[in-house]
């Protein structure tokens, strides 16, 4: 496996307000660009020579948002990453740019089915599954060489996903990992370490 430090992106005005954004997108607020340069300050002194790391990114704009702030703070130029579509967040179908409340409210049926099967359930109109998600992740993660050192600016249930994969965890236990903005994995010898932001 290769060695990857995950980030999720900073806060956005959605991330604020509970809106499910999957394939949509917010920007960051200013909340959020703090986050991003906090952890970027970590993994600055987690990583001393960047010339060797790769930096692959979701193409949603928080996360270009995101990756763009993380290399202006660690003195590496933006032209470096590399964008791929099956880093994308999990498409939420027709639940997209709502609350959970307005779910509810719209499609309790949905809502009740999700609860009971929260990892295979697939919200109506184009949505993913976490073990779809998964598998394009994890498609991913196969064409990436062993001992390689990759910083990698997703999405919160893409690293729950990728996770998953990396230690062997089991549905529940992926469903109970925290999806952190002031904070970074790094993934290494099959494990995780939580890597606190400096703020």
């Amino acid at each position: 496996m290769p060695e990857i430090f995950l980030v999720r992106h900073g806060e956005t005005t959605w991330n604020r307000i509970g809106r499910h954004q999957g394939h949509l997108d917010s920007v960051l607020t200013l909340k959020g660009i703090t986050q991003v340069q906090g952890v970027a300050r970590r993994l600055a002194r987690e990583i001393e020579i960047w010339d060797d790391v790769a930096i692959f990114c979701s193409p949603l704009y928080r996360c270009r948002q995101t990756a763009a702030v993380l290399c202006d703070e660690v003195g590496v130029d933006v032209e470096r990453i590399v964008y791929d579509d099956r880093l994308k967040e999990r498409c939420y179908g027709h639940w997209q740019g709502l609350t959970d409340q307005e779910i509810i409210a719209r499609y309790p049926e949905e809502w009740a089915a999700r609860e009971g099967d929260r990892w295979n359930y697939v919200v109506p109109s184009g949505g993913e599954n976490y073990p779809a998600l998964e598998e394009r992740i994890g498609a991913w993660l196969a064409e990436q060489t062993a001992g390689t050192r990759i910083v990698l600016v997703t999405h919160g249930q893409v690293g729950r996903a990728l996770r998953r994969r990396y230690l062997g965890l089991s549905p529940e236990e992926a469903l109970a990992l925290p999806e952190p903005q002031r904070a970074a994995f790094r993934l290494a010898d099959g494990k995780a370490q939580t890597l606190n932001a400096d703020i």
